[in-house]
């Protein structure tokens, strides 16, 4: 099949949640308006749990005043999904893209995505799989990525959250996912070879690319084609 949709990425680096949420929704309302092609955003956040749609702050098994003293903010979403922690170490992906133009069913754009995470880790000998009935990808029992998407005029956002190398230490203020016999996982935790967060942000750009069908060019987009405020912001 010839490939003919292009996609565009960006890597923010280490960025407060709430600024990166404000880039992701400054390049929906582009995408949506036409006026840049499909696009995924990569970034690791300062210390941050974020409460889903379908989630509540009952899964806190922390009150929010010892967070804010460990340095870990609490924050709602409008991602689908319970709730989860980001930190350092870990690899957020957000793709940013028409959905129709890739499949008509949201369970099944949530499935290819965990499809590109398993095939992701597979790259690192990793062997991961899906749990029925639970969202994420899987390594035994223990989840070690999580998935939690939003659609707004038929434009998605979020997406994937890949444990690469974070403090796992951190998930212990939360039920994740809701789920209180869940456990999480991470690449350091199971593997004797750790890869950088830009070797896994570029492996999942070639898997994204297989499983979408889609070209995605080598060189990072230039944050000069969307200057606003929201660059100049301090991270």
């Amino acid at each position: 099949m010839t490939i003919t949709r292009q996609i565009k990425w960006l890597d923010l680096s280490i960025i407060n949640y709430e600024k990166s949420y404000n880039i992701q929704e400054h390049l929906h309302q582009m995408r949506k308006n036409r006026e840049i092609s499909d696009v995924i955003i990569f970034q690791e956040c300062h210390p941050v749990i974020t409460i889903g749609k379908s989630g509540s702050e009952k899964h806190l098994l922390a009150s929010k005043e010892e967070l804010f003293t460990k340095g870990i903010d609490v924050l709602y979403s409008n991602r689908g999904g319970d709730i989860t922690y980001h930190g350092p170490g870990q690899l957020i992906i957000s793709p940013i893209l028409y959905l129709k133009e890739y499949t008509k069913s949201v369970l099944h754009y949530l499935r290819l995505l965990e499809q590109v995470v398993i095939n992701l880790l597979e790259r690192y000998y990793i062997i991961a799989d899906r749990i029925q009935g639970l969202s994420g990808v899987w390594v035994e029992n223990k989840k070690i990525a999580s998935v939690g998407i939003a659609i707004k005029n038929g434009v998605t956002m979020h997406g994937v959250a890949v444990n690469v190398n974070p403090d796992l230490s951190h998930f212990d203020f939360i039920i994740p996912c809701g789920l209180k016999d869940a456990a999480v996982t991470s690449l350091k935790d199971i593997s004797n070879t750790i890869p950088s967060l830009h070797q896994v942000r570029d492996d999942f750009l070639r898997e994204f690319s297989l499983i979408f069908d889609v070209f995605i060019d080598r060189k990072e987009i230039e944050k000069e084609v969307y200057k606003n405020e929201l660059w100049a912001q301090d991270t």
